[in-house]
């Protein structure tokens, strides 16, 4: 079951303007889908959905698949094209898989999918999201450059990665913690070519201040789910 702290205001619990019929199924799917364009960082060119339980069981009746590749190619909840985004994504020639997994969600939750989208020029990213009700969401886990962070938290979340070392990655907290930007805690994976640092964050930050760090860091992908 959901906590109160899932949600950020009383809109949350009672639902965003969307196209129906169900927040969760529907308007979470979205967001989820929104999350893996947000870090993905452009529409994909192949994307393989993977879906547990309540998910793999009424995908297809409740519009959870119109609504997943909608938000990957960037709709938002309210967006018409949503109904017709499959039919859109292949005159688009994007790669549609859809697979119905047995057995429990690998998000702890009965309402899981697991995205994975390839882009163009072949980035390729994974993200677990759940869909806890009222449209909201909470993302379980992101896979960037054979890198992965496991979570458990809603929106807002900033994401860097690239080719970026530890003591580098180190300096970007610090200037994080320098902007005041409020996370609740910092997730960082690194190897010897790349970095993943995962910021869930407490409040939103600005338009300025994501420009900010997009300017500052434009040797890294910067992701800003919200």
């Amino acid at each position: 079951m959901a906590k109160s702290y899932d949600y950020q205001s009383a809109f949350d619990i009672i639902g965003p303007v969307m196209m129906g019929p169900s927040s969760s199924h529907t308007a979470g799917a979205v967001k989820i889908g929104n999350a893996a364009r947000e870090i993905l960082g452009d529409i994909p060119k192949k994307l393989e959905i993977h879906y547990y339980e309540s998910f793999a069981k009424t995908h297809q009746g409740h519009g959870t698949d119109v609504a997943i590749v909608g938000g990957a190619m960037g709709y938002s909840t309210f967006d018409n094209r949503i109904k017709s985004a499959l039919d859109i994504a292949a005159d688009e020639h994007i790669a549609i898989d859809i697979i119905e997994e047995d057995g429990d969600s690998i998000g702890q939750h009965p309402n899981c999918a697991y995205l994975k989208s390839t882009r163009e020029d072949g980035r390729y990213i994974e993200v677990i999201g759940i869909s806890i009700g009222g449209g909201t969401i909470k993302i379980k886990g992101i896979h960037i450059n054979g890198l992965s962070v496991d979570l458990n938290h809603g929106l807002p979340i900033l994401v860097f990665d690239g080719a970026i070392t530890k003591s580098q990655t180190n300096h970007l907290i610090n200037h994080i913690n320098d902007l005041k930007i409020d996370y609740r805690e910092e997730l960082v994976k690194t190897n010897e070519d790349n970095s993943l640092v995962v910021l869930p964050l407490n409040k939103a930050i600005s338009e300025s201040t994501l420009d900010q760090l997009q300017d500052k860091y434009s040797n890294l992908t910067v992701s800003y789910i919200n």
